[in-house]
C-alpha cells in the first residue's frame, strides 16, 4: 500500500483502482494527507462530486494576514516518481503567499502530467515548459524561473526533495525581522532506499554561525564552508537583482557552488534558523556522477567562475578575508583530483586547480593561507607538462578514420600538444583503437560517454583543456600538422585569444579535393581590410559555423563559460557566436590547417533530414539570448538576426512533410523573437 502504488494505478488510467490503493493508507501515516488529496483529484477526474480538498484549504483566512510573497522556483527533470510528494509539500506551506513557479527542462517522463494535475487545483502555480532539455544541471531552469517570479523573496526546493510545513514561513519572518538579504535554514538527508534520516553534513559548519542574528559573511566566515545548495535559503529578490546573481550558465553541473560565493561576495545581511526547511534525498538514480568519474572535472569551471567573479567585486584590502576563504576553497577543492583512479586524470585537474589558483593570485594576491597550500599548488602545476594546445576530438563508430587523425595530432611540429578524446558511444572498433593509442602516448587521454551528440561530449572535456589554446577536430577529418603548429606560434606572438584558419573540403569516395567555400574565401579577403577587433568580429561571424576553422585561448574558453550547444545538430552555431562575442583579440592565417571530409556513403550529422533538424530552432533561440545579453552583442545582432533567418529557411527542405506544422510553428516563434530585438534596437536608436 502506497502513494507509488496508486499513482502507477493512475498512471495506467484505473482511476478506481487507484482510489482504493490510496483509501488503504493509515489516517496516521505521513502520507496519509498525499493520499487525501490524490483521492480528491481522482474523484474530480471521475466525474464523482469531490469532497473538500484539505491541501488547498484557505490558509490565508485561516493565518489572519497575508506577509510578502514569496517565489518558489522548482526546476524540473525526469523526477516523475518524486514529484507528488514534493509539490504537496509546497502546497502544504503554512505561508500561503506564494507563487510555485514550476520550470520543465523537456522531462521525458510524466512529470508533466503531474505537473498539470496540481496546477488545474491551484492557482498559485505557474508552469512554464520548455521544448528542449538546457545545457548541465538546473542553472538555467533556475535562472528561467529568477526571470519570471514577481515575490518580494525568491526560494528554490528541489523536485526529488520535500519541504517541512513551516519552512517557508519561518524563513520570511527572519527575513523580514532583520530585513535580512538571505536566510539560511538547517537541512537533512535522507537515503532514497532505505529511508534513512541524517542530518546535515555541514552542521559541524552550520552551528558555529549565531543564531537570529543579522551577520555578514566576513562576521562569520565558516558561511563560506556551510553546504552551498539554494534549497535550505531565502533569497531577497531585489538583493539578487541589484547584484545581477544568477546561476553560471554551462554544461556542467554543481551550479550551486558559483551562486552560493555570488551571494556571500555581495556583502548582504544574512541570518540563521535553526528550524530544518528541507529533507534532500541521496543516491536516486541519476542523481550523482561516480567520485572516481572525470566529469568532476566542472568543479574546475565552477571555482574559475568565482575566481572571475571575485576579481570585479571585491576590493583589497577590505575583502581580503573573502579572497583568503576563497583560495582554501581552491585547496579543499583538491578532493576532485584525489579521487581519480587514473593517474593521468589526476594530475590533469591538479594542473587546472593549479592553473586558476596562479592567474587569480595575479590580481588577487592572498594573505592568509595553509602551511602547506603553496606547495600543494605547486606540486599540482608541476604534475602535468604544460602544453601549447590542447586538442579535443569527440568520436563515434569512426573506426575507419580515427588513427590517421589522431596521429596528425599527437606530434605537431614547432609546438607541445595534448588530446583529450571523448567517445560518444561508439559501437565498433572506434574505443578500442583509441585505448590502444593512449598506451602509446602519455599526451593522449581517452574518456567516454553514453551518446549524446558531438557537442555534449566536446563539452565533456572543455573543464579538462589545460593548453594555452584549444583546438576542437572532427574524429574524421585531418590537419596538416606544420601549419597548425604555425598558426599556433603566431597566435602567441600576437596575443590572439581567437585566431581563425584557412581549411579545404576533402570528398573522400570521389578522391577529390578544393578549397575552402566560395563564401569564406571572399570573407578571407575582407579580413585584411579590417579596421579594429569589432570589424574582425563581424566579419568572422558570417563564416560557417564550423569549430575547427579557429583556435581559442582556453582561458577565454574557461573564463567566458564557452560552450557547445545542447542539441545534436547545429551544437555549434553556439560556439561560433560565443567564442566571438568574448573575443578581444581576433586574429586569422593563411595556411590551410584542417582537411574536412564530405562522404557520399557514411552517415554525417550535416545531412541529417528528420525530426532531428527541428532542434535547429532550440539551438538559435538559446544563442539568441546569448547575444542579446552579451556587452559585445549590439556589434552582431544584425548578422545574427540574418544568419537565423537563412538557416530557418535552409532548415525547411530537410523536415520531414508530417513536421512541416511544427516547423511552421516554431519558425513564427523564432521570427517573433527576432524581430522584437530588432523593433528594440531600432527604438534605441
Amino acid at each position: 500500500m502506497s502513494i507509488k502504488q496508486g499513482n502507477d494505478l493512475v498512471r495506467a488510467g484505473d482511476l478506481a483502482a487507484a482510489i482504493r490503493e490510496y483509501k488503504k493508507i493509515a489516517t496516521n501515516d505521513p502520507l496519509y494527507k498525499f493520499a487525501e488529496f490524490n483521492i480528491a483529484w481522482a474523484e474530480k477526474k471521475l466525474r464523482l462530486d469531490p469532497p473538500a480538498i484539505p491541501a488547498v484549504r484557505d490558509l490565508r483566512r485561516e493565518m489572519g494576514h497575508v506577509g510578502p510573497k514569496i517565489s518558489i522556483v522548482m526546476p524540473v527533470f525526469n523526477v516523475g516518481p518524486y514529484l507528488d510528494a514534493c509539490i504537496l509539500s509546497v502546497r502544504y506551506q503554512t505561508y500561503s503567499n506564494f507563487e510555485l513557479i514550476i520550470v520543465d527542462d523537456a522531462s521525458t517522463d510524466n512529470g508533466m502530467e503531474i505537473i498539470r494535475m496540481h496546477a488545474e487545483l491551484d492557482s498559485r502555480i505557474r508552469v512554464i515548459h520548455l521544448d528542449h532539455n538546457t545545457l548541465g544541471g538546473a542553472g538555467i531552469p533556475s535562472n528561467i524561473g529568477i526571470s519570471a517570479a514577481t515575490g518580494t523573496y525568491i526560494g528554490f526546493v528541489d523536485s526529488d526533495d520535500w519541504i517541512t510545513e513551516t519552512a517557508f514561513e519561518n524563513m520570511v519572518a527572519a527575513a523580514e525581522r532583520h530585513q535580512a538579504d538571505v536566510v539560511i535554514g538547517g537541512f537533512r538527508t535522507f537515503v532514497e532506499h532505505s529511508r534513512h534520516y541524517s542530518e546535515a553534513y555541514d552542521l559541524q559548519m552550520f552551528e558555529k554561525i549565531s543564531t537570529d542574528k543579522a551577520f555578514t559573511a566576513k562576521s562569520f566566515p565558516e558561511v563560506f564552508r556551510t553546504s552551498p545548495v539554494p534549497w535550505r535559503k531565502l533569497y531577497r529578490r531585489a538583493f539578487l537583482e541589484n547584484n545581477q546573481i544568477a546561476y553560471p550558465e554551462g554544461d556542467y553541473f554543481y551550479e550551486d557552488n558559483p551562486l552560493h560565493w555570488f551571494v556571500l561576495a555581495s556583502h548582504g545581511t544574512l541570518v540563521k534558523v535553526d528550524d530544518i526547511i528541507s529533507y534532500h534525498r541521496m543516491a536516486r538514480e541519476g542523481q550523482t556522477m561516480g567520485a572516481a568519474d572525470f566529469k568532476l572535472a566542472a568543479m574546475c569551471s565552477h571555482i574559475n567562475t568565482i575566481g572571475c567573479f571575485l576579481a570585479d567585486h571585491v576590493e583589497l584590502p577590505a575583502d581580503q578575508l573573502i579572497v583568503d576563504e576563497f583560495y582554501d576553497f581552491c585547496y579543499r577543492s583538491s578532493w576532485i583530483s584525489q579521487r581519480q583512479e587514473r593517474e593521468k586524470v589526476k594530475a590533469i585537474m591538479g594542473k587546472r586547480i593549479a592553473q586558476i589558483v596562479s592567474k587569480n593570485q595575479k590580481r588577487l594576491p592572498a594573505k592568509n593561507l595553509r602551511s602547506n597550500f603553496n606547495s600543494r599548488i605547486e606540486e599540482f602545476y608541476e604534475g602535468y607538462a604544460q602544453h601549447d594546445l590542447t586538442i579535443v576530438i569527440p568520436t563515434y563508430n569512426c573506426e575507419t578514420f580515427v588513427e590517421e587523425t589522431l596521429n596528425c595530432v599527437l606530434n605537431v611540429p614547432g609546438i607541445s600538444t595534448n588530446v583529450l578524446v571523448i567517445d560518444d558511444g561508439s559501437q565498433d572498433r572506434t574505443a578500442e583503437i583509441c585505448r590502444k593509442l593512449e598506451e602509446q602516448h602519455d599526451n593522449l587521454h581517452f574518456f567516454q560517454q553514453k551518446n549524446r551528440g558531438a557537442g555534449r561530449a566536446r563539452n565533456a572535456v572543455i573543464p579538462l583543456c589545460t593548453g594555452l589554446y584549444t583546438f576542437f577536430l572532427d574524429a574524421d577529418d585531418v590537419v596538416d600538422g606544420r601549419e597548425l603548429g604555425k598558426a599556433v606560434i603566431e597566435a602567441k606572438r600576437h596575443g590572439n585569444d581567437l585566431y581563425f584558419m584557412k581549411y579545404r573540403i576533402e570528398y573522400y569516395e570521389k578522391n577529390q579535393v578544393r578549397e575552402m567555400f566560395n563564401a569564406d574565401k571572399a570573407l578571407w579577403e575582407s579580413f585584411r581590410h579590417a579596421k579594429d577587433n569589432n570589424e574582425l568580429r563581424r566579419i568572422a561571424s558570417s563564416l560557417i559555423n564550423y569549430p575547427w576553422n579557429r583556435i581559442i585561448k582556453t582561458e577565454l574558453l574557461h573564463d567566458a563559460n564557452i560552450f557547445f550547444g545542447a542539441t545534436v545538430v547545429h551544437n555549434d552555431i553556439a560556439f561560433h557566436w560565443e567564442s566571438l562575442l568574448a573575443a578581444n583579440n581576433i586574429g586569422y592565417g593563411e595556411g590551410e590547417v584542417c582537411a574536412h571530409r564530405k562522404f557520399e556513403q557514411r552517415s554525417q550529422i550535416t545531412n541529417v533530414s528528420d525530426h532531428r533538424r527541428l532542434a535547429a530552432f532550440d539551438a538559435l533561440e538559446f544563442t539568441h539570448h546569448r547575444i542579446v545579453n552579451h556587452v559585445n552583442g549590439t556589434y552582431l545582432i544584425d548578422v545574427w538576426n540574418e544568419f537565423a533567418s537563412n538557416l530557418v529557411k535552409w532548415v525547411k527542405d530537410r523536415v520531414p512533410e508530417d513536421l512541416q506544422s511544427q516547423y511552421e510553428a516554431r519558425k513564427a516563434k523564432l521570427l517573433d523573437l527576432l524581430a522584437s530585438r530588432q523593433e528594440e534596437e531600432t527604438h534605441n536608436v
